[in-house]
């Protein structure tokens, strides 16, 4: 059978099958790395969700739209802390494009984008240290925890 496939291929033919089959493997892997940013874009999106929800009872907390619990308020501050500093690592080479808001200012200063990512899990463990001497120490520490996630937003975040 391989004998009848040489009969009809040209030489050329060769080259332009291999050729093609390179070009082929190529956009599958591409797409490939396209879906895995895409992953790694819904990841960070995720990791900001849980944020925004720990912000969200936080502050129904300091409000007293909902009883004030030491306990959750340290654990959503521990949530914020322990997000900010892995969150600082999902953004790898390829991860700028996509349906993402990531701004340019993440890849083209890192150092300033890790140094705001400790900023808030600082100020997000001191609240929740905050937390064992009420709601309103509490509400007093949570006023950094927004003011470095605020800062991080306005300087890394696109719109």
């Amino acid at each position: 059978m391989l004998a009848g496939v040489r009969e009809i291929l040209k030489p050329e033919d060769g080259m332009k099958l291999k050729l093609g089959l390179a070009v082929a493997a190529f956009a599958v892997a591409a797409s490939g790395f396209a879906v895995a940013n895409e992953d790694i874009i819904g990841l960070r999106k995720q990791a900001m969700k849980v944020n925004g929800q720990a912000a969200k009872v936080s502050v129904g907390m300091i409000k007293g739209e909902i009883p004030f619990n030491a306990e959750v308020a340290a654990a959503a501050m521990m949530l914020i802390a322990d997000g900010s500093t892995e969150f600082v690592h999902l953004f790898p080479e390829g991860t700028e494009t996509g349906d993402t808001k990531a701004g340019d200012a993440i890849w083209s200063d890192p150092d300033g984008f890790m140094a705001a990512g400790k900023a808030a899990a600082d100020a997000a463990t001191a609240a929740a240290a905050a937390a064992a001497d009420g709601q309103e120490a509490f509400g007093a520490a949570f006023g950094a925890v927004g003011q470095a996630c605020g800062a991080c937003h306005e300087g890394y975040r696109k719109g």
